[in-house]
C-alpha cells in the first residue's frame, strides 16, 4: 500500500450506504464471526460451545465480571473462561457498538481511504472485528489493524479468531500480529507512526489504579504516533461511573492540548466542568448469539443476555478540527446554561448541544442539554401534557447537534440538583442548521 493510497477521504456509494443502514436497523454480530467464536470455544474446551458444562463455566465467569463491574473494582479478562465470558456476552454488542462509531466517523469525512489504526487493549478484538466486518458491508477502503494487548488469553483468542474474519471477509483489512504490552509502560517508539484511528475503547477505565490527570498522559503520549490528521476513539460503559471519568479524562487530554472533535461543542467559547457530565448514546438493541439464547434459557437467564447498544464516547483530534464551528455570536440573547439561577420560573432563550438520547419515555421526554459552560446538569423536558409539533421535534436532533430553544421555562429539580427547560407549546425550537461538519476552531 502506498502512501498515496492513504489520501483523501474515504467515499461508500449508495449501495453500500443502504447495506450498512439495513445492518443497523437489526444488528446482530454477523454469522461468521460468531461461528468463529463458537469454534474457538470448543477448541478451547475440547468440548462444543453448548456443552453444559462448558455454558456452566462461561455463566459463572460472567457473573464474577458483572459483581466485581458493579463493586467498581478493576475487572480482569485474563482467565480462559473469563475471555470466553467475555466473547459470549459483551463481544457481540462491543463490535456492534464500534461499528455505530467507525460509521459516525466515515459519514463525517473523518476516515481515508486506506487507514492505519491502532487499537490499544484490544481485549480478544472486538474493534478490529468491527473494521472489517464495516469495510466488507460497504464494500469501500482498506485498513491495516494494529493492536496492543497484556493479556495472553486475550491474545489468544485474538489471534485465533481476527485474521480468520479478515480472511473470511475478503482481505479487506491487513490485520498485523498484535504488540503484548501494558499500555501503562508502552513505550510510543514500539508504535507504528502516522496512525490514521487511535482507539482506546474500554479500556481507559480498567486502570484503576492511574489518577485521571495520568489516563490523560497515557493518552497525549501516544498521541505522537497520530498522523496529523489523524482521529482519536474514546469510548466508555455508560453507567454514572466511567461515563463521568471518561467525561473528566476527555477533558484533561484537551488541557494537554488535543482537540475534543464531538461529541461536545464549546459553543460559549468557555471551557466546561465535566464532574457531573452523564451523558451516553443510546441505539438500538442487538438480536442475540446462539450462546446468549442458550444461556437465557436457564435459571435467571435474563442475566446472561446483553443486547443493549448505549455508550459513552468522545473523539479527539491534533488538527483543532471539530465536528461543529458555531459559536454564540456577541451579544446574542441566549442566556448561559451556567447562568441559569439567575432565570428560575421565567421563560428565556437558551441555545445548546444535545448530548443524548430520550432519557424519560414515551409520555415525558427528556434529554440532556449543554452549552460547554461550567453548568448544573440541564435538560430539555417535553411534558407528558405536551401536543402539537414541538412533542416529536427533539426525536430528529443528532447526537452532539446544536439547538436553538426560544421560550422555555427553567424550572429548578431539588431532587436531582439539576434544571429543567421545559418545553411549552408556544417555544420554537430551531436546529443550527448552518453547523457544518468540517473546518477548524
Amino acid at each position: 500500500m502506498s502512501e498515496r493510497d492513504t489520501v483523501g477521504a474515504l467515499r461508500v456509494d449508495e449501495a453500500g450506504r443502504k447495506r450498512q443502514i439495513e445492518f443497523f436497523e437489526d444488528p446482530r454480530l454477523p454469522g461468521y464471526m460468531e461461528r468463529l467464536i463458537e469454534s474457538y470455544i470448543e477448541k478451547k474446551t475440547g468440548k462444543p460451545p453448548d456443552d453444559q458444562v462448558v455454558l456452566d463455566r462461561i455463566a459463572n465467569a460472567i457473573l464474577a465480571q458483572k459483581s466485581r463491574y458493579w463493586k467498581e473494582r478493576q475487572v480482569s479478562y485474563r482467565k480462559a473462561y473469563h475471555v470466553l465470558g467475555y466473547l459470549v456476552y459483551h463481544a457481540p454488542v462491543y463490535v456492534v457498538q464500534f461499528e455505530h462509531i467507525l460509521w459516525q466517523i466515515i459519514e463525517q469525512g473523518l476516515s481515508k481511504q486506506h487507514m492505519r489504526i491502532l487499537d490499544l487493549g484490544t481485549g480478544p478484538g472486538v474493534v478490529p472485528l468491527a473494521v472489517i466486518d464495516l469495510l466488507n458491508r460497504i464494500g469501500s477502503g482498506t485498513a491495516e489493524v494494529h493492536a496492543v494487548e497484556r493479556s495472553e488469553e486475550n491474545l489468544e483468542a485474538y489471534n485465533a479468531i481476527v485474521p480468520a474474519a479478515a480472511a473470511a471477509a475478503g482481505e479487506r483489512v491487513r490485520v498485523e500480529r498484535p504488540i503484548r504490552a501494558d499500555i501503562e509502560r508502552l513505550d510510543p517508539a514500539d508504535l507504528p507512526c502516522g496512525i490514521d484511528l487511535m482507539v482506546f475503547s474500554n479500556v481507559l477505565n480498567e486502570v484503576r489504579n492511574l489518577e485521571i490527570e495520568q489516563r490523560a498522559e497515557i493518552v497525549v503520549a501516544l498521541a505522537d504516533r497520530l498522523s496529523s490528521d489523524g482521529t482519536i476513539v474514546v469510548v466508555e460503559p455508560a453507567d454514572l461511573a466511567n461515563s463521568t471519568t471518561m467525561r473528566r479524562t476527555v477533558r484533561a487530554i484537551a488541557d494537554r492540548g488535543l482537540t475534543i472533535y464531538a461529541p461536545c461543542s464549546f459553543i460559549q467559547g468557555t471551557a466546561c466542568n465535566p464532574v457531573r457530565c452523564w451523558t451516553f448514546e443510546q441505539k438500538g438493541e442487538i438480536r442475540p448469539t446462539r450462546l446468549m439464547e442458550r444461556l437465557a434459557a436457564r435459571k435467571d437467564g435474563y442475566r446472561f443476555v446483553n443486547l443493549d447498544l448505549k455508550y459513552s464516547s468522545a473523539l479527539l483530534r491534533k488538527d483543532g478540527k471539530t465536528q461543529h464551528t458555531y459559536r454564540v455570536p456577541p451579544g446574542a440573547k441566549f442566556a448561559r446554561l451556567s447562568h441559569l439561577r439567575q432565570h428560575r420560573d421565567r421563560k428565556i432563550n437558551v441555545v445548546g448541544s444535545l448530548i443524548s438520547g430520550n432519557l424519560g419515555d414515551a409520555r415525558t421526554k427528556v434529554y440532556r442539554v449543554c452549552d460547554g459552560t461550567p453548568a448544573d446538569p440541564v435538560y430539555a423536558v417535553i411534558p407528558a401534557s405536551l401536543r402539537g409539533t414541538n412533542r416529536e421535534v427533539l426525536d430528529a436532533v443528532a447526537y452532539g447537534d446544536i439547538v436553538r430553544f426560544y421560550g422555555v421555562l427553567v424550572r429548578f429539580n431539588r431532587d436531582h440538583d439539576a434544571y429543567n427547560l421545559v418545553i411549552l407549546p408556544t417555544t420554537r425550537i430551531e436546529p443550527v442548521r448552518e453547523v457544518q461538519p468540517a473546518g477548524a476552531t
